[in-house]
């Protein structure tokens, strides 16, 4: 049961890393309907960028913070001016595959800075573990998941009391009704994906701290379309339960199964879930069934 309970610490920690990934996806999707798989590059740029201001530039932490989403909220809004907005009035899925076609351009400009080496935070954060009643928990992995639900918390209350999040539930719940209320639904657009990008960072800070920054790190945006399906593209709360669960998931299975068929499991388990998920709820778990009138 100890070792039960030890996995399930472990799957929560990690899945906190996804559904804070999946968030900056579902910001997206909630305000323009377009599946974005952009993010994941955002992510992996926005981490390097806070690498290169605290190790390269010998930036204070904080200052590195700032230009590090500084930047990827730059990336984010260029994106949208230059490879969404032209796309608005065309099909959704021609917007979703620009956001691949951005993905593998960014791909290959992060490839080419990485050069096959991995570059790490661990000169300024601790290392080690720490003892949480019965459990032991990396010191890394414990910060990243309580930065990640301070930054859901963050979310919760922009869209909640600020007039911009106010504007951005509006657009999402019907762009014309909004546009009609003097809402500038392009304005929106842009500003939702200058958000999304700078949570696609601190997802990217989160994910760096317990893997470096290495080839792999934009790949994980992957991950978090996986969370954000299964726990409904419009709903945020939806990707943190979603995010969590996968966790647990990943862990106990690779724990109890790994060992019988010699590993390989936590790879798949995500998209097992997917499967699972979407053939008895096709919109996720939190997402919102549309009914079409014909």
């Amino acid at each position: 049961m100890e070792g039960f309970l030890q996995l399930l610490m472990l799957g929560l920690m990690e899945g906190g890393l996804y559904a804070i990934v999946a968030a900056a996806i579902v910001l997206v999707f909630k305000s323009t309907h377009v599946v974005s798989l952009a993010h994941g590059q955002i992510m992996g740029f926005g981490a390097l960028a806070f690498w290169i201001g605290v190790v390269q530039l010998k930036l204070p932490l904080a200052l590195a913070l700032i230009g590090s989403l500084a930047f990827s909220a730059a990336m984010g809004w260029l994106i949208e001016r230059a490879a969404m907005r032209p796309l608005i009035g065309q099909p959704l899925f021609a917007s979703f595959l620009n956001t691949f076609a951005v993905f593998l351009v960014l791909d290959g400009i992060f490839q080419l800075i990485l050069k096959g080496e991995s570059y790490s935070f661990s000169a300024y954060l601790p290392k080690g573990n720490v003892s949480v009643g019965d459990f032991t928990l990396p010191i890394t992995q414990l910060v990243s998941f309580l930065g990640s639900l301070l930054v859901f918390l963050g979310l919760a209350l922009f869209y909640r009391w600020t007039k911009l999040g106010l504007g951005m539930r509006a657009t999402a719940e019907d762009h014309q009704l909004a546009q009609s209320t003097g809402i500038s639904v392009r304005g929106v657009f842009s500003a939702i994906w200058v958000l999304s990008s700078a949570t696609a960072t601190f997802a990217g800070l989160a994910l760096a701290n317990v893997t470096d920054i290495y080839y792999t790190l934009p790949y994980m945006g992957i991950k978090g379309l996986v969370v954000a399906l299964v726990g409904g593209l419009e709903s945020l709360p939806g990707a943190l339960l979603a995010g969590l669960l996968l966790g647990v998931l990943e862990n106990v299975s690779a724990g109890y199964l790994d060992p019988l068929v010699g590993g390989g499991i936590k790879e798949v388990a995500a998209y097992v879930l997917l499967l699972f998920v979407l053939l008895v709820k096709p919109y996720g778990l939190f997402g919102l069934v549309r009914i079409e009138r014909i």
